[in-house]
């Protein structure tokens, strides 16, 4: 790492038997300015590779400042959580084991927060196969509006994935990290947390992440349960006191849209994965469960995308 000065960014990669793809997540750090950044690797309870791999790469590129650390095998928010608890840069950035962050990310989520109030900046998410193809992928950013930000995230998860997000450090501990008792929406529930801190600033230029689609990913699994009663992480968003106050009458309509794009999304899920058929059959049944689904019409247009 060149220079004394203290790096902008901590990234935090919580990783678990990822040694199939956390290589070229690695190397797409590569292409980023060298002293903005280090790296923090957990390796949450991995039966793999992973950690040869991640040494490897350590060995490698001594101008990148990583260090790993043995995780609590206690899931990816317990992960993402200790890894929070020794950063000390101004800004964190969690990023999947199998994503690639775009080589002007950093740059451009310093030039978006640098002056400004934001709590953080948001960069638009491309979607990529297994095997790195791009995938259609709608502009995440055109659902961040101006004002009100908190309530469009409870309603919709435009962030997508938080590897396309630069939080404050300082507010991401404020609203004490992760809830590790959650294990699917553990990330919307985190975002929700730290928008009522303040709002986001979106990134000008191409993207900042290519998000994986991997087919046995936690997206995947979750949508395998399209009619589950109990979403717990809906329950916390409603039970915040802070959420609650913010939000006020509006957070139980906000709620019901967010369960019915939760459904739509596990829709589309399951249509890229060629299961066309159930996806169908699945159109069909949510229209009778969710028939407030036909008065969202900008919803159907992105799943048709």
């Amino acid at each position: 790492m060149t220079g004394q000065a203290r790096p902008l960014f901590g990234i935090i990669i919580a990783a678990r038997n990822a040694d199939r793809f956390i290589l070229d997540t690695l190397r797409s750090l590569t292409f980023l300015p060298n002293d903005l950044f280090r790296v923090i690797v957990v390796n949450d309870g991995s039966t793999d590779g992973t950690a040869d791999v991640v040494e490897t790469f350590k060995d490698a590129h001594p101008e990148i400042d990583l260090t790993l650390l043995d995780g609590p095998a206690r899931g990816v928010s317990a992960a993402r959580n200790k890894g929070l608890s020794q950063t000390n840069t101004p800004y964190v950035i969690f990023l999947d084991a199998d994503d690639l962050l775009a080589a002007d990310a950093l740059d451009s989520f310093r030039a978006a927060l640098t002056d400004v109030a934001s709590v953080a900046a948001l960069g638009r998410v491309l979607r990529i196969t297994e095997d790195g193809n791009p995938m259609p992928s709608p502009d995440n950013r055109d659902l961040l509006p101006e004002s009100d930000q908190l309530y469009a995230l409870i309603r919709k998860n435009f962030i997508v994935n938080g590897g396309a997000l630069a939080i404050r450090t300082e507010v991401a501990k404020a609203v004490e990290g992760y809830d590790e008792t959650l294990k699917y929406g553990e990330d919307w529930e985190f975002w929700c947390r730290v928008l009522t801190q303040g709002k986001l600033t979106a990134l000008q230029n191409d993207y900042a992440l290519k998000y994986r689609q991997i087919s046995t990913g936690a997206n995947v699994t979750a949508a395998s349960k399209p009619f589950a009663r109990d979403i717990l992480c809906l329950k916390r968003v409603r039970k915040n006191p802070v959420i609650r106050q913010q939000v006020g009458w509006r957070l139980l309509v906000a709620l019901r849209m967010r369960r019915v794009d939760i459904f739509w999304s596990g829709v589309r899920t399951t249509y890229q994965y060629g299961q066309k058929r159930a996806a169908l059959l699945l159109s069909a049944v949510g229209l009778l469960v969710y028939p407030d689904s036909i008065m969202r019409p900008r919803l159907a247009l992105r799943l048709l995308k």
